[in-house]
């Protein structure tokens, strides 16, 4: 599948996902570990760890990750709380992060977004009595 996983000597290291240059990838990624594009990939990035985008990588679709190195090219929808587009990198579409750093050489055309903190929304229920107790009825 073009993907390759090169494991340290400890269980703590991380470790590191390729999709190599010369290979063409559709589809999703969901991993826990760091994640570098020398290829093509077209679909979306979800990881909580890295992923860098070498000057061979072209990545089309969504990136979801802690940190994004860009020094290829990316078309579409990143979201990550630090992004550094490098000398080489380009970036096209809607960016949200907290933290961004553009090099010397690197580029952003689209859209720059402060990333805000999701909040988990709970559904208030209630059961029907206590809700017929706080309706007021008004007669005219």
């Amino acid at each position: 599948m073009g993907m390759f996983n090169n494991s340290g000597s400890s269980a703590s290291s991380t470790t590191l996902s390729i999709i190599a240059k010369g290979c063409r990838v559709n589809g999703n990624i969901e991993s826990e570990q760091n994640i570098q594009i020398d290829g093509y990939f077209e679909g979306t990035i979800k990881t909580n760890q890295q992923v860098f985008i070498t000057p061979t990588g072209r990545v089309k679709g969504d990136v979801y990750a802690n940190l994004v190195i860009i020094n290829g090219l990316v078309e579409g929808h990143c979201s990550s709380p630090e992004v550094n587009i490098q000398p080489k990198g380009q970036f096209r579409g809607i960016l949200e992060t907290k933290q961004l750093t553009i090099e010397k050489g690197g580029l952003l055309i689209g859209e720059n977004r402060e990333a805000t903190p999701t909040e988990e929304l709970k559904l208030i229920t209630r059961d029907k009595e206590d809700a017929a107790k706080n309706v007021e009825v008004k007669s005219a």
